[in-house]
């Protein structure tokens, strides 16, 4: 049993330090990439549609629409389209602006502002959730702005602030046609922001990054290595990653959609991105990010990421989907990516809870060598480089219209030591989807799930 245990223990340590050479890699390779697009003249930008899905959203929509209209004044060939939900008005206090009624004043303004048609507004009549706004959403894109050559579809949230060097960073990557181009996600508070969380959530904001950066920027670039006819077939089919989408900064090609069932419900992000995967399509990342707004609580967030769970848990619903239309993968590649994303998500739910029960096998057996080094590892020496690396991302993104702009580090010294228990913190969300499985099967209900709302004093 305790060799078990010294196995764990080790196996976690060289994930930290893989963890921690993936995060350097991935930030310098970001770093070099930008500045390559940089040097790059663009002459024309690419036909780009941005959908945002809006529900109660008053307090930060003026901001993110105030950001696309400075990418507007320099991209002709950049629509806007706001997806509200008609069901916000019987949930909105009597006297209230509703978030359709602002975004229509909004567009309105900012139409005017610019001279032209860019910003649209409509709304979803029905009661589902994100995913189907956006199908919604999607389906007005036919009256609105029929498909006139090869044209991209971008989603980002209502808090969402993309970089300001988004058109050459997307004309760029148009180049070579992906089916999926994935603007990297952070969560970031505006300098100005005040209010008040919880040290766990100081430190979630480095695991954030360590998501984006160290495994979800990584690994589309690795998949764009292992692409069918890029390397050996056994090689690459090892290699694969399973790419997921992340649904703000998600840019798809206009055809590429309708090819993967649109979005998915509970979760619209990672089916897209699995059943491209699995598809064999070309994704490419962009070397940017888009700043959203962290989380503000452990209940917060474990709701929303109960969602992500039940949508990583619908990977076998995937796989069926790819299985069945034509792919550049083989069948062995498909199901590997499949049971990888699986893997993935047993992981996230149980991996926690095991390492703890090792370590502490591993305490009351005094094997403290081992468990110092690991600590060392994982506590401090990967918190304090994911710190530093988030710090010069925030410094080098650059807010549409506002080059004085500047985003908020966490506390330095609770985010990093806090870091170590995010795993734990992050599987309440996989945990509470199962507590609300069991719920739904006793009560004879469907699963339901929130919307995870934004704080006031983060619209600045």
């Amino acid at each position: 049993m305790i060799s078990i245990s010294r196995i764990l223990i080790g196996a976690y340590a060289v994930r930290s330090v893989y963890m921690t050479a993936s995060m350097v890699w991935s930030a310098r390779s970001l770093r070099t990439d930008a500045s390559r697009v940089g040097n790059t003249p663009i002459d024309v930008g690419p036909d780009l549609t941005v959908v945002i899905p809006a529900l109660r959203e008053q307090t930060v929509m003026p901001r993110s629409l105030a950001c696309f209209l400075q990418l507007a004044a320099d991209w002709p060939q950049l629509r806007v389209l706001v997806v509200t939900a008609a069901r916000e008005a019987t949930q909105t206090p009597v006297g209230q602006q509703t978030t359709e009624h602002l975004c229509r004043d909004l567009a309105r303004r900012h139409n005017e502002q610019l001279g032209r048609e860019v910003f649209h507004v409509v709304s979803y009549p029905g009661q589902g959730r994100r995913a189907s706004q956006l199908n919604y959403a999607v389906g007005e894109l036919e009256r609105l702005f029929p498909a006139n050559g090869e044209e991209y579809i971008a989603v980002f949230d209502a808090d969402a602030v993309p970089d300001a060097r988004l058109r050459a960073h997307v004309a760029r990557a148009a180049v070579g046609r992906p089916a999926m181009m994935q603007q990297p996600m952070l969560p970031a508070f505006h300098a100005g922001t005040r209010g008040k969380r919880s040290a766990a959530m100081s430190g979630q904001d480095l695991a954030a990054f360590r998501r984006t950066l160290g495994i979800e920027y990584r690994r589309i670039k690795v998949a764009g290595w292992c692409a069918p006819g890029r390397s050996r077939r056994m090689l690459a089919t090892i290699a694969r990653p399973m790419v997921y989408g992340v649904g703000s900064g998600l840019i798809l090609r206009r055809d590429k959609l309708e090819e993967v069932g649109f979005f998915q419900e509970p979760h619209d992000d990672l089916a897209v991105g699995h059943r491209l995967s699995m598809a064999g399509e070309p994704i490419a990342v962009l070397p940017s990010i888009n700043i959203v707004e962290p989380y503000q609580s452990v209940a917060a967030m474990a709701r929303a990421f109960s969602s992500v769970a039940f949508a990583n848990a619908a990977t076998r619903r995937d796989y069926r989907f790819a299985a069945a239309r034509p792919t550049r993968l083989s069948r062995a590649g498909q199901r590997l990516l499949a049971a990888r994303a699986l893997a993935d998500g047993a992981a996230w739910a149980l991996g926690p809870a095991i390492v703890t029960a090792a370590a502490a096998h591993l305490a009351a057996r005094r094997q403290f060598r081992l468990l110092a080094t690991a600590t060392l590892t994982a506590a401090v020496i990967e918190p304090i480089v994911a710190y530093r690396l988030r710090g010069r991302l925030l410094r080098d993104f650059r807010t549409p219209g506002r080059a004085d702009a500047t985003w908020q580090q966490p506390a330095r010294l609770g985010s990093i030591a806090t870091f170590a228990v995010q795993p734990a913190v992050s599987a309440l969300g996989p945990w509470l989807l199962g507590l609300r499985a069991i719920r739904a099967a006793v009560t004879g209900r469907d699963l339901r799930f929130t919307k995870t709302d934004h704080m006031g004093e983060t619209a600045r």
